[in-house]
């Protein structure tokens, strides 16, 4: 059995591995802030250095997937060794070029990383896999939430690079994680034979997908509507930690109901949860401070919410190891896809690009969940409710 895997004194490496390998993002502003002042980084190519990462990060986690590289030996030793290497060298980094080269480095490890210890997590699970997600997204946002104003306080004392520097023990934590992980990922080399995955499951591994693309367009672009409206600094800094705090409440009770019968269709949920990632649009509004700061708990709620339970689900749909693999890839994927979609919408309409936009991608995400609801309906309702149709 899967669920038996590894020793019980190493069951907490692969969950550190995870939180560690999807951090970066969520304290990506502080880090590009320090990155400027270290390394002389300009502010206008900060986008490029984030969708550097992040696109190394995807292709990571899809390499990990494809190739079955959790599976392997050493593959995770490696990919924490050389996200921990970009990391060292980071602070020192001369030219955009070289940074670039040195987070697409480390986006690269940290994507593997993540992809397989999650899709190892969510394997021990099992049925629970929602569980596994939102402790994940739980402890994620509390360890952000806590680095985030401490690193400019180190940067007081030490500058910016030893900040930087302080940063090293990420990838050096996920190194040791890795070490705890090696033995779940080589007992799933002995796994049962690999069985199809159900529609089900790839329709929800699909809806997990346009939920992050959707939440990454609308997130991309709030502060900037933010600051168009005359939004101050501190404000928008305050409405971030309070959606963020909001975000760790809703992972904490979406992980408690893990593994119960949900009473509200699935497609409901997921329409309802898009209602609340597209509030910024509507919600911001010149000197409406309140509309802001009510807009990003309600994104962080909505989103939290259906990717935790998207990805739990999608994960127990599966059958066998690799697809739980590609849920966990599915984030990477998401948050390289997101941003660059939501770029092009603005240049090709910079009115309503990004909402019409962000509008499709909720209305296929809640379509890809409202497959997976019918699939997974008993299977004594679906042909009553096709002989019905058929009778009138």
């Amino acid at each position: 059995m899967v669920s038996s895997i590894g020793s019980k004194d190493r069951q907490w490496a692969a969950p550190l591995a995870a939180v560690l390998g999807c951090l970066q993002p969520a304290i990506d502003p502080v880090f590009l802030a320090l990155a400027s002042s270290a390394t002389g980084l300009r502010a206008q190519d900060h986008g490029w250095v984030v969708g550097a990462t992040q696109a190394a990060a995807a292709l990571g986690a899809v390499l990990v997937w494809w190739l079955g590289l959790d599976r392997r030996a050493g593959a995770g030793r490696f990919a924490a060794s050389l996200a921990l290497m970009a990391a060292l060298l980071t602070p020192l980094a001369d030219g955009l070029v070289w940074l670039l080269c040195l987070r697409a480095a480390y986006g690269l490890g940290m994507g593997a990383i993540y992809a397989s210890a999650m899709g190892a997590y969510a394997a021990r699970l099992e049925q629970h896999a929602a569980k596994a997600y939102g402790v994940v997204m739980l402890a994620q946002l509390l360890l952000a939430s806590a680095i985030s104003p401490v690193l400019p306080i180190v940067a007081d004392d030490l500058g910016a690079d030893g900040a930087l520097w302080c940063l090293v023990l990420v990838p050096a934590l996920a190194l040791l994680a890795a070490e705890g992980v090696a033995p779940c990922s080589a007992a799933l080399r002995h796994e049962a034979v690999r069985q199809p995955t159900p529609i089900a499951g790839w329709a929800l591994a699909l809806g997990t997908f346009w939920f992050i693309c959707a939440t990454m367009m609308v997130w991309s672009l709030s502060g900037g509507l933010a600051m168009a409206a005359g939004l101050g600094h501190d404000l928008i800094g305050r409405a971030v930690s309070l959606g963020s705090l909001a975000g760790a409440a809703t992972a904490w009770v979406v992980m408690r109901r893990s593994g119960r019968r949900e009473v509200v269709p699935l497609a409901l949920q997921g329409l309802l949860a898009g209602m609340a990632v597209l509030s910024p649009m509507w919600l911001i509004r010149p000197d409406g401070g309140a509309g802001f700061v009510g807009s990003m708990v309600l994104l962080n709620i909505g989103s939290t919410a259906m990717i935790i339970l998207c990805s739990g689900l999608a994960s127990a749909a599966g059958r066998d190891s690799r697809f739980r693999v590609l849920v966990a890839a599915t984030h990477n994927l998401g948050m390289t896809a997101g941003p660059a979609l939501g770029s092009a919408l603005v240049w090709a309409d910079p009115q309503s690009g990004v909402l019409t936009g962000a509008a499709l991608a909720i209305g296929l995400a809640v379509l890809a969940v409202g497959m997976a609801g019918w699939q997974q309906r008993p299977p004594a309702i679906r042909p009553y409710v096709i002989w019905r149709i058929g009778a009138r």
